[in-house]
């Protein structure tokens, strides 16, 4: 997703270097050449119609950036954005856009790994409390910034074929934007805010209407996607949609079966808090949020196959702005890689804890009892 109006800012804060090493290698790799421009009085670069931009003018190589992708120049606009985080620029538009091309060329474990970038850049600036916001109030633009980010990062796993992972991120949109007001934004005609191909709206709009339950809808924009880009190296996915969406509904389940339908945290209890973050604050937090786990656990087959509950740990290194920078999933012989890292990965992106005390960070153990609802006897 694109953005005109706003040209990035030196502001110094969000990715570490080492995350802006690997963007800049991700835009080596797309432009087969070094981002950076040649000097403007170069004969060889006016030769050929080189830009000539300042190689450390941020804000010049994104506006160079955003007129390529409308150009539908996207492995140029890719390196473009490249040398615009050599410049110095943090932004998560610029991680965003950035991912943006790069799906439009095919290339999703790339787009992926931008897109959580932006994630990390926009959750490092956010700094207005609350989950929703209005498009006309300049202070939400982060907010805006972390929802245009998750969204990508949906499309993007979703079309890489990581359907559980696809449906937690857009989740996260859901939870922070309900009413998907910058797909509405992005729908209107000449808006500043836009995605590339073009068509490609439809797309997010279809996946935030079938994550949300809302399947008539969900089917109708996959629809519109297909008859505005019929050729799009995306249409056998959206086919693949259309198939499960529009197929015989399933029966909405009554409580009893909603409690045995898979396994649940049935129990949590921090054990460790050493640092700013006291231990009963994060309980809470994990208490309204433990729902975000029940993808990973619902795929598990260690869990499957067992009859009574098991005890798992969640670590996690919590910056001084309550930020979970490191996680490691604790699971009991004889172990399960592919629920651990689901579960890092759930939680690192996923839960929201509140600030620590005197901004100190914090290490935190929390061990979760998980199993099936139906199978514990009555007390």
């Amino acid at each position: 997703m694109s953005r005109h109006r706003r040209a990035p800012r030196h502001s110094g804060r969000g990715l570490t270097v080492w995350t802006a090493l690997a963007c800049l290698l991700i835009a080596r790799a797309v432009s087969g050449a070094p981002v950076a421009s040649t000097p403007a009085g170069d004969f060889w670069a006016r030769a050929v119609g080189a830009p000539a931009v300042p190689e450390d003018d941020a804000s010049a190589w994104f506006q160079l950036a955003v007129a390529r992708t409308k150009r539908g120049q996207y492995r140029a606009a890719a390196a473009a954005y490249g040398a615009s985080v050599a410049a110095g620029a943090r932004e998560p538009a610029i991680f965003s856009n950035w991912g943006e091309v790069l799906m439009a060329e095919g290339r999703l474990g790339a787009a992926e790994a931008c897109y959580r970038d932006a994630i990390a850049a926009a959750s490092a600036a956010r700094n207005v409390p609350g989950l929703t916001f209005r498009l006309d109030d300049p202070p939400m633009r982060t907010q805006q910034e972390l929802i245009l980010a998750y969204l990508g990062l949906a499309v993007a796993l979703d079309r890489d074929d990581q359907a559980r992972a696809a449906r937690a991120a857009m989740r996260q949109a859901l939870v922070l934007d309900p009413t998907t007001a910058v797909l509405s934004i992005a729908a209107l005609p000449n808006a500043d805010l836009f995605f590339v191909p073009d068509g490609d709206v439809d797309y997010y709009v279809g996946l935030a209407r079938a994550v949300a339950g809302r399947r008539d809808e969900a089917a109708a924009a996959f629809h519109e996607f297909l008859a505005r880009t019929p050729a799009s190296r995306w249409a056998s996915r959206a086919e693949a949609h259309l198939a499960e969406l529009t197929g015989p509904r399933p029966v909405a389940p009554t409580p009893e079966r909603a409690a045995s339908s898979g396994p649940r945290v049935l129990a949590i209890a921090t054990v460790l808090a050493t640092g700013g973050a006291v231990a009963p604050l994060i309980d809470t937090a994990w208490r309204d949020q433990s729902a975000m786990l029940d993808g990973c656990l619902a795929d598990a087959p260690l869990l499957a196959a067992v009859r009574e509950p098991v005890r798992l740990a969640i670590e996690m290194a919590i910056d001084g702005r309550g930020r979970i920078t490191e996680v490691a999933a604790r699971i009991p012989p004889p172990g399960d890689p592919d629920l651990a890292r689901c579960l890092e990965r759930v939680v690192k992106t996923g839960l929201r804890l509140p600030p620590p005390t005197g901004a100190r960070p914090t290490h935190a153990r929390t061990e979760l009892v998980v199993g099936f609802p139906s199978r514990q006897p009555p007390r």
